[in-house]
Order: structure tokens, then sequence, then C-alpha cells
């Protein structure tokens, strides 16, 4: 299994705010709540940066009056500046602002992680919720080209990180700004040299985030494609666990394993070291800054008014920290924005992606869409269904489908045979309209299917899939899924006349039995079995078996033929057969090969045309045992008057 099947690289180079303003665009329901949060972010960015620099430089400049402590400290003055306005308070006066202004932060501090909270989890389940109904509308042909992995990790990963980066990352990233605003403010209103001084130096910053940026985005795009392709790997690995055991390749996938594993490793801390070496280049900065405050505070702060001392000294050397700590913070905070700026464009690639097959505004304003179908509109089918000069190509360069003719009548019983690959289940595609016609038309009633929508036309089919499938749930669940409206009492005869309620009542639980993991309790042909009584609980006007019999015994399946007949009655029956002893009660058979159909008729009729059908027929009849060739010899040539 090749590691490189799928490759999703993006080649944007920078920030794209155009996918970050579709992620802001989950956030504005919410915006009572980030009027609060931004409330909330202001109140403690003002407590941090400005009150309690401002409170603390005022009592330093206090500390300096001779007073006895047990007796006068509670009447001393302290002269605040707090963002340009100044005024005077006692020191009992202080302790209770300060107290107050202690209660009201821890109070905004709660606020602030829980909305940041809040908010990551809200994006990430919108964005789970229309990543996951986009799957539901997209056709077909998306999955043909789309590994399970990939969507898996949309779903998983991408939901996930930009929940986290929205909800907090970028939360912090106000939170740090306003921080900044009221830091400036601060540092203006004390000495505006000092804080040129200090702003002298941030250039630098901006310059090193922009000569980064380029190299950062590159290698977390790699380091996300890597994680991507493992996803996409470990999927087919786990759906392919019976095949890899039985070519015994467990030590090849191992080592592909060792090789894709150390890939992503090798990858994500190319990523990781490129954004770490922020940290020091702006710590550096950052103590050079504060060296310069010390060496020239002498010159801007000396010899002036009293306002420059020993507290604005040590107040200028903390806003050192207070501008380029933050700007470290922020470094970090861009590098995530970076990493995650990948998920972001694989989740709207993803949710921006437009279905192939879409019902008209026409068609929808009276029958509704998938998620919305207006049953009341829903007429029932009769059964009549033409194909008409159809053409078909999954890609431009390959027609799998050439000019198809064909016409089934209302309540008949027709077969597609043919070879592997000869067109047969495109052919009942393309009727179910999983694919549309690249031309022609298709007919149903004498209406061309387009006319009316997808939700119609499939809740009037029931589909007998090859490989069935079992939900997690009960046995009665998963009959029921074919109509949720089901009694108990009406799935129990439809098993009945199907003569599968004996094996039923034998589980466990009977109908209640859980089946989890895809049904592994059952057996091939135990799960063919009850996603047949699934499609006839639907009372379809168009029943579609597409190998239904495959995957059950010879003995089974002659067990359960005279019922089956029995529900064919009365609709219109499409079986797609490679075993041809099952379909030769059929009333027409339409041999396929290469997408075009080259025989058609009864079995008789083909039979005794000696053509190809005959051949295929003859073939299988040879590699039977003797009781059974004996058994088909008398009921399929004999009794049918065929001459060999």
């Amino acid at each position: 299994m090749s590691t490189n099947v799928y490759k999703d690289i993006t080649t944007n180079k920078k920030i794209d705010l155009r996918v970050w303003i579709k992620v802001f665009k989950y956030l504005l329901p919410l915006w009572p709540f980030i009027i609060l949060l931004i409330f909330w972010l202001m109140a403690v960015s003002f407590y941090d940066s400005s009150f309690v620099p401002s409170m603390n430089a005022a009592l330093i400049n206090a500390s300096k009056t001779d007073l006895n402590f047990y007796t006068d400290i509670f009447k001393v003055n302290l002269n605040l500046n707090i963002l340009g306005f100044k005024f005077s308070i006692t020191f009992l006066q202080y302790i209770i602002i300060y107290i107050i202004m202690i209660l009201i932060r821890s109070v905004g501090i709660f606020i602030v992680f829980y909305l940041s909270n809040y908010f990551a989890m809200k994006i990430m389940t919108s964005l789970r919720t229309d990543a996951f109904k986009k799957i539901q509308e997209l056709s077909f042909s998306y999955y043909d080209k789309t590994p399970s992995g990939w969507l898996i990790s949309r779903l998983q990963n991408d939901a996930s990180n930009i929940g986290d980066i929205v909800g907090n990352s970028l939360i912090n990233v106000f939170w740090i700004v306003l921080a900044l605003i009221f830091t400036l403010i601060t540092m203006f209103t004390i000495n505006w040299e000092l804080s040129l001084i200090i702003l002298a130096t941030t250039p630098f910053v901006f310059i090193i985030i922009v000569f980064f940026e380029k190299i950062i985005l590159k290698a977390s795009r790699i380091a996300r494609s890597a994680y991507s392709d493992f996803a996409r790997w470990l999927s087919e690995c786990i759906n392919g666990s019976q095949t890899i055991k039985t070519l015994a390749i467990e030590e090849t996938i191992f080592e592909e394993s060792k090789e894709i594993t150390n890939d992503v490793m090798v990858k994500r801390r190319k990523s990781m070291k490129v954004g770490a070496s922020f940290y020091p280049i702006i710590s550096i900065i950052s103590s050079l800054t504060s060296a310069l405050i010390i060496i020239l505070f002498p010159i801007f702060g000396a010899n002036k008014e009293a306002t420059f001392n020993t507290a604005t000294l040590v107040l200028f050397i903390g806003f050192v920290g207070q501008i380029y700590d933050p700007l470290k913070q922020l470094s970090e905070l861009f590098s995530e924005l970076m990493n995650t700026q990948a998920n972001v464009e694989k989740m709207f690639s993803l949710l921006d992606t437009k279905p192939e097959l879409v019902d008209t505004p026409e068609v929808i304003e009276k029958y509704g869409d998938i998620f919305n179908n207006k049953v009341e509109n829903f007429e029932k089918i009769k059964g009549d269904i033409e194909f008409s000069h159809i053409y078909f190509s999954y890609n431009k360069d390959t027609e799998i489908i050439h000019d198809l003719n064909l016409t089934i009548k209302e309540g008949t019983s027709v077969a597609f045979v043919g070879e592997t690959g000869s067109g047969k289940s495109t052919t009942v595609n393309l009727l179910c309209r999983f694919y549309e016609p690249t031309k022609g038309t298709i007919l149903i009633d004498g209406l061309d299917y387009k006319s009316r929508s997808v939700g119609w036309l499939r809740s009037n089919i029931g589909y007998v899939q090859q490989t069935p499938f079992i939900f997690k749930g009960t046995v009665l669940d998963n009959i029921r899924y074919g109509n949720h409206n089901a009694t108990k009492e009406e799935i129990i005869s439809i098993c009945k006349l199907l003569d599968i309620d004996e094996f039923i009542s034998n589980l466990k639980d009977g109908y209640d039995t859980y089946l989890k993991d895809g049904g592994s309790e059952l057996s091939l042909g135990q799960k063919q079995l009850i996603s047949f009584a699934r499609a006839l609980i639907r009372n379809p006007s168009i029943l579609i078996l597409d190998e239904a019999t495959s995957s059950i015994d010879t003995e089974t399946e002659a067990k359960i033929q005279t019922s089956i007949e029995k529900m064919l009655k009365g609709r219109t029956s499409i079986m797609i057969a490679h075993r041809l002893s099952t379909i030769v009660n059929c009333d027409s058979i339409f041999v396929m090969k290469d997408g075009y159909i080259i025989e058609n008729g009864t079995h008789k009729e083909l039979m005794n045309k000696k053509g190809y059908y005959y051949s295929l027929y003859m073939n299988q009849f040879k590699d039977l045992e003797i009781d059974s060739q004996l058994d088909i010899y008398q009921n399929q040539i004999l009794d049918k008057d065929i001459k060999l």
C-alpha cells in the first residue's frame, strides 16, 4: 500500500484572511457573548497592564516617607497616575480598592476562560455538524476520489484544532492586544521619551515575523499533509486487515508503519523547530531593551520632575516585560495560527465542495431536499423505466456506458448480467441517481427522473447491496432503518415471509439482539438476509438486488428463493447477477459487455440463441458439483425446453 496515494498540500504562502473570515462567521450567532467577553477582557487587561503598575509605582514613592509603620501607615497619601488621571488616596483606601479590583479580576478571569472554552466547543461542534452534513450531500463521485481517512481527519482533528485556535489562541490575541494598548497608554502618560525608547526596538520583532512567516506556513502544511496521509493509510490498513492477514504481509505493513510514522515525526519536528526559533530571538531583543532603558534613564529621567525617580525606572523596566512578553506570546500564537491555517484550508476545501448531483430550485421547492423531504408531495412510482441514449463517464477520458437504450415495464423482473467491468452496476447506479448520465435521459413513469427529487426517487427504491452493511444497534433497529415508521409486528411479518424469522429468533435476544462492530456476531449470509429485510420493509416500487444472494450459501438461497419471488410480484425488480442460475425466471435478461447491451431476452431465448449468455451460463454450469448440475439441468434446461 503506497503512502503517497493522496497528497493535498496547499500552495498559499501567507496567512489567507479569506478562510479565517469563514471561520469567524461561525462566531456571529454568539455576538452577545462576544460583547461580554470583550468587556471582561478589557477589565482584566486594564487591571494587569495599567492598574497594577500604577498602584505599585505609587506605593514605591510613598515608601520613602518617614513614618511610624504601626500608627501612621493608614494615614499616608499615595499619589496615583492611572491612564493620565492623577489623584490621591490614603493607604487604607488603597488596600480596599486593591481588594475590590482583585475580586473583579477573578470574576473576569472565570468569565473569559469559560467563554473561551464555550467558543471552542461551539466552533468545533458547528464545523463537525456542517462537515458531516456536507458529506451526506456529496455524490458517489466524491467518494471515488477521496479516501475515508482524509474525511475522518477533517471531522476529527481539523475541527478540534480550529475550535481550539478560535476559542483559545485567537481570544488570547485579543487579550494580548488589549494589554498592549493599556500598557502603551500608561507608558506615554508617565514618560513619552522612555516609551519611545522601548518602541524603537519593536520593529525588529515584526521584521522577524515577516521573515519566518513563509517558512513556518510551508513547514506546517507539509506536517499536516503527512498526518492526513497517515490517517488515510491507517484507515486503509484497518479496512483491509483481513486481506493483510490472508496475504501474510504483516511484516511488510509493519515496516510501512515505521516509515510513515517516522515521516510524520520528522516533518512535525521540523515545523516545531522553525516555530520555536521565535522565542529566543525575541528574548534577546527584550533583554537588550531593558539594558537600554537602564543606560539611558539618567539622560531622560534624572534631574527632571519628581515623577522621574526610582519608581519610574522600576516601572519602565517592567514595561519592557509588559511589551515583549506579549510579543513572545504573539509569536507563539502566530506559529499556532500558521499551523492551524492548514487545518482551516482543508476543512473549508470540504465545506466549499459543490455536490455534482443537485436538484433544481423548482424541484426543491416542491419536494424538499435530502434533509427536509416534503413527503406529502411524493408521488408513488408505478415502475415503468426507460433509458434513452444514455452515455456515462467517470472521467472525461474513459466512457463506461455507450448509447444505452432499454425499457423496463412496470411490475416486470429484469436482470443485468455480464463479466466484471461490463457496466451492470453502473447502469443501476445511474437509475438510483448515485451518478447522473453524461448524456441522455432516464424516464420513470414517462417523466425525466430529474424533474423530481433525489429523495422522492430513493424513497421508492429498495436496494440490497452485494456487501451488506450492519449499523450499530439491535437487529430490529437495523431492519427499521428501511422504514422508521415500521412496527415490530410488520418487521416480524416481513422476516417470516422471507423465512429468516427463525434464525433471528434464535439469536441471544432475538430481534433485540445488539449488534456492534459491523455485525461481527453474524455470518456474511445472515447480514445479507437482514439487509434484504431492510430493503423490503419500505415496500418499494422498484427493488434492486445487487448480487443479493452472493453471500448466501446454496441451501439458504434455495430456501428463500420462493419467498423472494413472492416479494418481487407487483413491483419492478432489477437484479445484478453473477450466479446466472438465480435469474432464469426473470421476464427479461440484459447481457452487457464493455458498456453495451449485446443480448436481450428471456433465459430460454438467450440459451437457444447460443450466444454470449449461453457461453457464460454453460461455463458456470460446468463448475457446479454433480448433484447441483443434475438439479439445474432438470429445472433450468429440460423443464424450459432448452436445446443444448
